[in-house]
């Protein structure tokens, strides 16, 4: 074979064989980039699945807390009730002169259990609970009425638009750190900060109390609590943090994303 056709032979080999190492490399790639997108798609499924499961569990809590409420208001409300209208007799016969005071006492006792109870029923029963602000502003004044603890409510803006649906879930999260604070912590002083973020809502709770080491939480007092907060949040696409050392209190952080 001549040189020239030797040298023609060679080059054509050699292009031959880098156009199909570029196709082999072309399509690994291409099949890379298959696979990574896939991957990804699945993962979003997964996570949007995760999601309705997560949205299907809130509505049954909700449907389950409705029943609870029609429950309390017709079966024990109206025991109560009953138990109240008897009492009342009894005081008004003046039968038992010696028992008067003890028997306007049950009065006042069953009295407030009544009104306890309408109260709980109806937060239960509750398909539209109100705008968050409100809601906390409440859970405050509910907090000041124990003489122990002072708690407020402050916002850098004069509204903050929630989905009705998340409000729940912000608030029982809120409850649960406030009633773990209470119980624990020895705080007197609870502060609640709601502001707009470019992330979306942002709601600081921060307690003066002891504080504990966050790196033992599961022993710690906001052990559960703190399993049952980030499930709540999770339930809502929310990010949670908690921060604490002791000595220097609580302060739980959480950020709702932007909904359209």
């Amino acid at each position: 074979m001549p040189q020239t056709e030797f040298t023609i032979f060679l080059a054509i080999v050699t292009i031959l064989l880098l156009t199909f190492s570029a196709g082999i490399l072309l399509f690994f790639i291409q099949y890379r980039k298959y696979k990574l997108k896939h991957m990804k798609e699945k993962l979003l499924l997964n996570e949007q699945h995760a999601k309705e499961l997560l949205f299907s569990q809130i509505e049954i809590q909700q449907q389950t807390m409705q029943y609870i409420g029609r429950e309390i208001h017709d079966s024990v409300g109206q025991k109560l009730t009953l138990a109240s209208l008897y009492n009342q007799q009894l005081s008004h016969t003046n039968n038992y002169p010696d028992l008067h005071p003890q028997l306007t006492a049950i009065g006042n006792i069953i009295n407030e259990s009544l009104t306890e109870l309408r109260n709980l029923s109806k937060s239960l029963t509750s398909d539209n609970p109100g705008d968050l602000q409100v809601l906390l502003q409440k859970e405050c004044e509910q907090v000041n009425l124990t003489d122990i603890c002072k708690a407020a409510l402050t916002m850098d803006v004069e509204h903050i638009p929630i989905p009705q649906l998340y409000k729940n879930v912000i608030l029982r999260i809120v409850q649960e750190f406030i009633q773990n604070s209470l119980k624990h912590s020895g705080c007197t002083q609870i502060s609640i900060q709601m502001s707009k973020a470019a992330a979306g809502t942002m709601i600081m709770i921060t307690d003066n109390g002891k504080g504990f080491d966050t790196t033992n939480s599961e022993k710690a007092q906001f052990g559960m609590g703190l399993i049952n907060m980030k499930r709540r949040a999770a339930a809502i696409g929310a990010l949670i943090t908690l921060h604490s050392t002791p000595g220097t209190g609580t302060t739980l952080q959480l950020t709702i994303p932007q909904y359209t």
